[in-house]
């Protein structure tokens, strides 16, 4: 599966994989379809999981991250914020 995850040090999207064992869809219907995370592997609710804010396909649709996973990538993008001020 192809996906990109943005390097906020590069200001870049930079290739990411995930194993093909883990099912990582970019959209559900069905709320209740168990997935995987795709940054951590944690299986969830789909309707569970928050738009990434750093794990995109290639039209920049964000994938749905677990919400420990998403408090990561605002405490990143965050802190890389400050970093540009």
């Amino acid at each position: 599966m192809t996906m990109q995850k943005w390097n906020y040090e590069k200001r870049a999207y930079e290739p990411y994989t995930v194993p093909s064992s883990w099912h990582t869809p970019i959209y559900s219907f069905d709320m209740g379809e168990i997935v995987n995370c795709p940054s951590c592997g944690r299986r969830m609710l789909y309707g569970d999981g928050y738009t990434s804010k750093t794990i995109h396909n290639a039209y920049g649709l964000g994938y749905s991250v677990c919400p420990s996973c998403y408090d990561k990538e605002i405490r990143e993008e965050r802190a890389h914020a400050k970093d540009s001020d």
